[in-house]
């Protein structure tokens, strides 16, 4: 018999606590803590949320990797020439569209080499295109026309197989060399429309379906001849689609009546097994994409631009979670704020009357520390628990104000100048020798003016290009981004800072005003707000430097009016209106092992 250590040349290591190395995988440990024997697995995969498309639509082709994806084509309705690629966080619409705008057709190849087949209209198709990055180009025809048909492959060298013509199935095959479509000789054992088809010219895999009831059928292509397998899907539907290989392939997604499944599968060249894991939202007639360890489903039917993507790996990945923190000693809302989650500073804010309180924060408990010159609510605050800096604001007798105050660790000092433009409600953020004021509320409305701090001064800078009031703020003052805001609903437009001009960038998931923020321009972090007239939010969102995601866990307490601080990875919520002590910490997303327990059976 024989050993582990003669297996893998070490004997099993006895541990006090699980090992967080990559190299972990696949070894074997004995857990002296917990008492148990564990391993690693490397075959743990997860749906993540990825950027919305622009155009949602179902019934879609698509070709490429999980970070290099192109769509096209697809049903609005109507029938849709729209073509757009994926940079593996967000969508970007092409100027050029399909020559013949059609749905149901089918794909082959990459994000710059896309081939798009058949399909339908008004009626079903057998004109085919090629895509080389810049330009679709009209290619030779199907010699059958049809939609709802499997496609694989290159744009030089693909397959088309099965597919519906009026009320009809067919498992007719034809394959494409670049220049021209030749049918086989024999097609699809089962024949059937609104299957998917994974792999090259010579080793394909078709899968699922419709004839018209569902199919978990599922055959491999040699190139001449298609083989039944023994068996086919766990989840017979009909019109998945899938990423990888005729040896190892996901699907997801499909219809198995009476609506659309978010089903994950693996396929290892023999038989399918199901993940534990599921797309976060249910479809069929989605577009997909990439391997079986990196794939992407987009777009579907009920008609949506929702993108996720799935990722198999040895860590598993661990959403960022709230926990609660220490209350604030004075209740309020509308406060500023400065520095990390373990050495916050909180001052000003709105209770029954406006107040100068200034607290800080050790990242267990809150201490009082001497107040404001000026009580004020709506400050814009920035900087560091011993250098920070509020500005602007709303004092007695309740109007907008220009004065700065700044902090070093023990005092509040009154600034000689103050803002060029009184405002309250801005957003604010950097150091306390280099930080931004932009946006904001002054009587009778909203301003879009940037102010640039330097430690003494401030200067007018480029306006933001949407004005409002109650939008957050994160980053440094040459590298800023500016999100939410009313102007006086809720917006959900992001704006990035280069020290001097604004830029539109991707706009939050949910529109919200009185929300609250963290981080920096390439890593921020989201949270709470309101979207009138619903009630207050207690939604998270992740920004990567190019989009927004939601992050799956919210916040316990529902909150606007309130203030953030922090980092990404660490942040923290403090106050709300109604005027509240609430604190609560965020913990940003990580990624461990995917351990598995060993038992005996």
């Amino acid at each position: 018999m024989t050993t582990y250590k003669e297996l893998f040349g070490k004997y099993v290591q006895n541990v006090a606590s699980d090992p967080t190395s990559t190299d972990a995988e696949g070894q074997i440990w004995y857990n002296s803590t917990s008492g148990t024997f564990k391993t690693a697995l490397g075959s743990y995969g997860v749906w993540s949320s990825g950027g919305n498309m622009n155009t949602a639509r179902s019934y879609l082709g698509g070709a490429g990797t999980q970070t290099s994806t192109i769509a096209y084509g697809g049903s609005i309705p109507p029938s849709s020439a729209a073509t757009e690629s994926y940079n593996g966080t967000s969508w970007t619409t092409s100027p050029v569209s399909l020559n013949t705008a059609r749905f149901g057709g089918s794909s082959a190849g990459t994000q710059t080499a896309a081939l798009y087949a058949g399909g339908y209209t008004s009626t079903e198709l057998s004109s085919s295109e090629s895509y080389n990055g810049t330009a679709w180009t009209n290619t030779p025809s199907l010699n059958t026309a049809r939609f709802y048909a499997a496609g694989f492959g290159t744009n030089t060298a693909a397959i088309v197989a099965g597919g519906r013509i009026g009320t009809s199935y067919y498992g007719t095959t034809e394959s494409y060399n670049g220049t021209s479509w030749t049918s086989n000789p024999t097609g699809l054992n089962t024949a059937r429309g609104y299957v998917a088809g994974t792999g090259t010219q010579t080793a394909g895999l078709a899968f699922g379906g419709a004839n018209p009831g569902t199919t978990s059928a599922t055959e491999k292509w040699n190139g001449t001849t298609w083989t039944s397998n023994p068996t086919g899907l766990n989840t017979a539907r009909e019109y998945p689609r899938g990423g990888g290989t005729q040896t190892a392939t996901v699907a997801f997604g499909g219809y198995v009546g009476p609506s659309g499944t978010g089903a994950t599968e693996l396929w290892n060249g023999t038989s399918w097994t199901n993940s534990s894991n599921s797309m976060a939202t249910a479809r069929t007639a989605l577009g997909g994409s990439g391997s079986q360890t990196a794939a992407l489903a987009f777009g579907g039917s009920p008609t949506t631009a929702v993108t996720e993507a799935w990722t198999q790996s040895v860590t598993v990945p661990v959403a960022g979670s709230w926990s609660s923190g220490g209350n604030l000693n004075t209740s309020r809302h509308a406060l500023g704020s400065a520095g990390t989650q373990t050495a916050t500073l909180a001052f000003g804010g709105y209770t029954t009357t406006y107040s100068a309180a200034s607290e800080s924060y050790n990242g267990t408990s809150w201490t009082n520390t001497p107040s404001l010159n000026t009580p004020g609510y709506a400050r814009s605050g920035f900087g560091t628990q011993t250098a920070a800096v509020a500005a602007g604001g709303e004092a007695p007798p309740g109007a907008t104000q220009t004065s700065t105050e700044t902090w070093n660790g023990s005092a509040w000092s009154n600034n000689p100048t103050g803002l060029n433009t009184s405002r309250e409600q801005a957003a604010g953020f950097g150091t306390q020798t280099a930080g931004v004021a932009c946006g904001g509320w002054l009587a009778p409305g909203l301003t879009a003016a940037t102010e640039n701090w330097n430690g003494t001064t401030w200067t007018s800078s480029g306006n933001i290009n949407t004005s409002r009031f109650y939008g957050a703020g994160a980053g440094i003052q040459t590298a800023g981004l500016f999100f939410g805001g009313g102007n006086p609903g809720a917006l959900a437009s992001t704006e990035s800072y280069n020290g001097s001009t604004w830029t539109s960038v991707n706009s939050l998931n949910t529109a919200k005003r009185g929300t609250m923020g963290a981080g920096t321009q390439g890593a921020a972090v989201n949270f709470g707000g309101q979207n009138p007239p619903a009630t207050d939010l207690a939604t998270t969102e992740l920004w990567n430097g190019t989009a927004w995601t939601t992050n799956p866990n919210s916040m316990s307490t529902a909150r606007a009016q309130a203030i953030g601080a922090g980092t990404q990875a660490a942040a923290l919520a403090i106050g709300n209106n109604p005027p509240s002590t609430a604190t609560e910490e965020f913990t940003g997303p990580s990624t461990t092992l995917n351990y598995k327990t060993l038992t005996t059976s």
